[in-house]
């Protein structure tokens, strides 16, 4: 009743904040005994003043006449070993994040308060104060304009010397935490997009262009990483896969937030990345390709190379680096009796290259960046210099093309090397390369690939008329005896496909030999299959499959992952025990059958699944569960079309002439054997891994990720002569299984082959 008599006191009124500003600037230290006081100050004033953004504009003219930035410092100094700071920070935060008013961000960031907090001394090691104080960074940087950044620089005789609020964010800039990596990459990319003149005069300095050489350096040790994890000891194929798609995914990173600072419109920060990127990156890169190295001075191996480089071009459109790799490229396909016969092939290959670079300087030399259309001018004068080299491909073209793959250097002599991921590596490098929709015209009609139709039109380009015998390679790896790995071979039937497109089908008397020898290898794989575990799915997996590899066969190389062939550096040497057991011989199927859907024709399937159906009389047996003793027992296999089943049937205790079926297996892969030191034992293997199909909208397979042990059932009958009827029996039943499978699929493989 009395509280009716107290007036209520308005917690948003102006009287009430002037009330919590003088408590708070009452404050002369800050320890564990008055922390929480201090917080609940710090609190009230920031809902206060978000709330006097929007309906009280007195309550921020308070704000600045109490000066209470200045108090949030002054707590921020007194607070000593408090805990007081991450709070603090998060207040702040919320409070400059909620801020909309023009008028009061500007206030916010004069005065030098913000820098401040920016620059005060913290104690980061350990505890949790580096996300707050990150994240307090990137909200200041989100509310930054062209009109506030200048209050953050920190200016000596009209020079900017400093920018806090960036020096003190790249500290965390290869912090483990992926957030806090997150947040300093949008911190960065907000002041790239709002720095004025001064603040790119900054950026541009040595000091602070350091950050982009370091960014590249480190991108160029985690393809270090990639390359020690193909190269080191694991396991298992799986942890390797898993390391090196957490390993590319972080490299992928890097890639677009390069990407992001190229498409601001600033041509000194894009001038800074490129070259870095360029000079850093791609060339040595690029020199360890052309003079057919295996790996470069820094180990980085070739294969990394082939990934890293197609990945860029994959990313980077719209910018000169695919015609910078485009013009490389080229170079490295000049056959060394075109050279001074002074030099070494090496050493002309390190000459164009570094020509390409002095090219592309003298450019720059030449016109003024800032100069509207400066980029086009100075690309056409790279392009018409680099293009110098190239003007004696008539030799090249007129030269013989032998099968030593010493005669030539550079990206040409791997498509023909003996190292199948090079070889594959080198094509998508340049099918990335020709299908670039940013590859200037001048280099597209050299390399000739998708760009040039017509056999007029194939005058003059480098790689264009030797493609059939690139096509003559691939296929000798398609129909190769004894066979390669299934993934080499899908990925030379991509290749083969693309360049067949390019041919018009077209395809010489030897080459027709052996792309008939190809599909004739890929059915014998899948024939071989019908002998083993998994026949019963292979129409199943058929119509699952054949659809996939369709338009796995059309996906552009602009779109295709080059991950595959760090997947094939990895499976080089597999670790031991990993070929084995029922997950192995499924994963064998599936690609057996992905092969031949590259290779072959479409074909459409029916039905196959039938029903089954009961008839005559099981055998008498024995059996004996774990945890359930010795059961009497009937043994009944039957195969009904595509169905095949192994039951084991127990008498039914008020029927005679019925029972009840306590298990059933699968026929297919029972592979059963009469034990010889048992005779009337019947040994009968179970398929424990089971695989399933995913939803009908991704239509392609899945299965366990573990590899569970094959288990078994011992079957004991009252003699050999049961025991041996009931082998019999079951090897009767699976071959008319296996025969209406093959004749299923008989359409699919040459007839000749069922014979």
């Amino acid at each position: 009743m009395w509280r009716s008599l107290w007036p209520t006191i308005d917690r948003f009124s102006l009287h009430h904040f002037r009330y919590i500003v003088n408590q708070l600037r009452e404050i002369r230290v800050v320890d564990k005994r008055n922390r929480e006081v201090v917080l609940d100050l710090l609190q009230s004033i920031v809902e206060i003043v978000t709330y006097g953004d929007r309906h009280d504009p007195a309550i921020f003219e308070c704000f600045m006449e109490f000066q209470v930035l200045a108090e949030f410092v002054r707590i921020l100094k007194i607070g000593g070993n408090s805990g007081i700071e991450a709070p603090l920070l998060q207040y702040l935060s919320i409070m400059i994040q909620n801020v909309e008013n023009e008028h009061a961000i500007y206030y916010c960031f004069s005065n030098g308060y913000i820098n401040s907090v920016i620059s005060h001394h913290y104690e980061f090691d350990g505890g949790d104060l580096i996300p707050y104080y990150v994240s307090f960074l990137r909200t200041v940087s989100g509310k930054i304009g062209r009109d506030t950044i200048c209050l953050l620089v920190k200016v000596h005789q009209d020079t900017a010397i400093s920018l806090p609020l960036y020096d003190e964010a790249l500290k965390f800039a290869n912090h483990g935490e992926k957030m806090i990596q997150i947040a300093v990459r949008a911190l960065t990319l907000n002041i790239y997009n709002v720095a004025d003149e001064m603040v790119y005069q900054f950026l541009t300095t040595p000091t602070a262009s350091a950050y982009f050489s370091s960014l590249i350096l480190n991108l160029k040790n985690k393809c270090l990483h990639v390359d020690a994890i193909i190269n080191g000891v694991k396991e298992s194929f799986h942890e390797k896969k898993r390391d090196l798609l957490s390993e590319t995914d972080r490299i992928l990173d890097d890639f677009y937030y390069l990407k992001d600072i190229l498409c601001i419109p600033e041509q000194r920060l894009n001038k800074l990345v490129t070259e870095n990127i360029v000079n850093m990156l791609i060339l040595p890169m690029l020199l360890t390709l052309l003079n057919n190295r295996l790996s470069n001075d820094t180990g980085l191996s070739a294969i990394t190379c082939l990934y890293v480089l197609c990945r860029l071009l994959q990313v980077f459109d719209g910018t000169n680096l695919v015609n910078v790799i485009g013009s490389a490229v080229l170079f490295s396909f000049m056959p060394p009796n075109v050279t001074d016969a002074a030099e070494s092939v090496v050493s002309a290959r390190l000459e164009q290259v570094n020509g390409l670079a002095v090219c592309y300087q003298e450019g720059e030399e030449m016109v003024d960046l800032q100069h509207e259309g400066a980029e086009n001018f100075m690309m056409n004068y790279v392009l018409k210099h680099s293009l110098e080299f190239t003007e004696l491909s008539s030799c090249f073209d007129s030269s013989p093309l032998e099968n030593s793959e010493n005669e030539w250097g550079g990206i040409f002599s791997c498509i023909f090397s003996r190292n199948h991921s090079l070889m594959l590596g080198s094509l998508m490098l340049l099918f990335t390369v020709a299908d670039s929709k940013d590859l200037h015209y001048q280099l597209a009609a050299k390399i000739g690939f998708s760009q040039v139709k017509t056999a007029s039109e194939m005058i003059g380009s480098t790689v264009a008329g030797h493609i059939q015998k690139i096509v003559n390679q691939l296929l000798k790896v398609l129909a190769s005896e004894p066979p390669l790995s299934v993934p080499i071979l899908l990925h030379a039937a991509w290749f083969l496909r693309k360049l067949l497109v390019f041919l018009d089908q077209k395809l010489e008397d030897n080459d027709c030999h052996l792309f008939k020898t190809s599909y004739e290898v890929s059915c014998g794989h899948l024939y071989e299959e019908f002998d083993r575990c998994w026949f019963d799915h292979i129409p199943d997996v058929l119509k699952s499959e054949w659809a996939n590899c369709k338009t796995a066969l059309e996906e552009s190389s602009q779109s295709k992952d080059p991950f595959f062939l760090l997947e094939l550096a990895s499976i080089q040497n597999p670790p031991s025990g990993s070929n084995t057991g029922p997950a192995f011989d499924w994963q064998r199927m599936v690609d057996c059958v992905k092969l031949l859907g590259s290779i072959g024709e479409k074909i459409s399937f029916g039905s196959f699944i039938g029903k089954l159906r009961f008839r005559g009389s099981g055998i008498p047996c024995k059996i004996a569960f774990s945890g359930a003793g010795t059961r009497d027992i009937y043994v009944i296999p039957i195969a009904r079309e595509i169905s095949g089943k192994l039951l084991l049937v127990e008498r039914h205790p008020l029927h005679s002439r019925k029972g009840v079926v306590i298990a059933i297996a699968p026929l297919a892969g029972l592979d059963p054997k009469i034990d010889e030191e048992h005779p009337t034992w019947l040994l009968v293997h179970l398929r424990d891994f089971e695989p399933r199909l995913r939803s009908d909208e991704t239509k392609t397979l899945d299965s366990h990720t573990s590899l569970p042990e094959q288990g078994r059932w011992i079957l004991g009958f009252l003699s050999a002569k049961d025991c041996k009827a009931a082998f019999s029996v079951i090897l009767e039943e699976t071959r008319k299984q296996r025969s209406f499978v093959e004749n299923l699929v008989a359409p699919v493989l040459e007839e000749k082959l069922f014979k």
